[in-house]
């Protein structure tokens, strides 16, 4: 018998896993601080970010391995073969716009609305190049 209780766990689950990672997000930010990295919202913006800067101040906050809430992890084949087989034009979409599915959430563009799409693609681009095929 399929304990009733799983969708309501996997959802709390799935929300503290989010929770974590933002605070994971703060600190990686407060240590990047004086890296040369930008890490506010102010300076993204003034200079813009490379998919692999993208990736090291917003997307490592769920992405990290070994990944959180159903992020499927940097680097972690298995996790990201479903997703790429789906098409680039369908990761774009999902990071863009947000998606929900039965593996986790995907918020629209990490939450960093302030991004912009390009920032986004690159970091996708970025991430999926990182997958050992």
């Amino acid at each position: 018998m399929r304990d009733l209780y799983q969708p309501a766990y996997s959802k709390y689950m799935l929300l503290f896993g989010m929770l974590i990672g933002v605070a994971f997000t703060s600190i990686a930010l407060a240590a990047s601080e004086g890296s040369g990295a930008p890490v506010s919202s102010a300076d993204a913006a003034a200079t813009g970010m490379n998919g692999e800067q993208v990736y090291n101040n917003v997307c490592v906050a769920c992405h990290y391995p070994p990944g959180v809430g159903g992020a499927p992890a940097l680097g972690d084949a298995e996790a990201w073969a479903p997703r790429i087989a789906q098409g680039m034009d369908t990761l774009i979409d999902h990071a863009l716009n947000g998606f929900s599915g039965n593996t986790g959430v995907m918020p629209k563009k990490g939450e960093r609305l302030d991004l912009s799409d390009k920032e986004i693609i690159e970091a996708i681009e970025y991430m999926v190049e990182q997958v050992d095929r």
